[in-house]
């Protein structure tokens, strides 16, 4: 089993709809009016935060090795 650091705090996200989505940003179209695009297949995913709008804290957790882990959201 592998030890993991503490949580380190790395930054915040904000949230307007209730759903926060992970993607690669290199997956995203943008058109020049600046609406956006999701890729239409399995690359990213989403989550309901059954919170709604908010700004949530995102921390990072590394191995004994120093490479990263675990990143987590936290809701609450």
């Amino acid at each position: 089993m592998t030890t993991l650091t503490k949580p380190r705090i790395i930054g915040c996200v904000s949230c307007d709809s209730g759903t926060l989505a992970v993607v690669d940003p290199s997956h995203l179209s943008v058109t020049q009016s600046g609406a956006v695009s999701m890729p239409p297949w399995n690359l990213f995913t989403s989550v309901n935060t059954e919170i709604g709008d908010g700004e949530f804290t995102v921390h990072e957790q590394r191995d004994s090795k120093g490479r990263l882990r675990r990143i987590v959201i936290e809701l609450e």
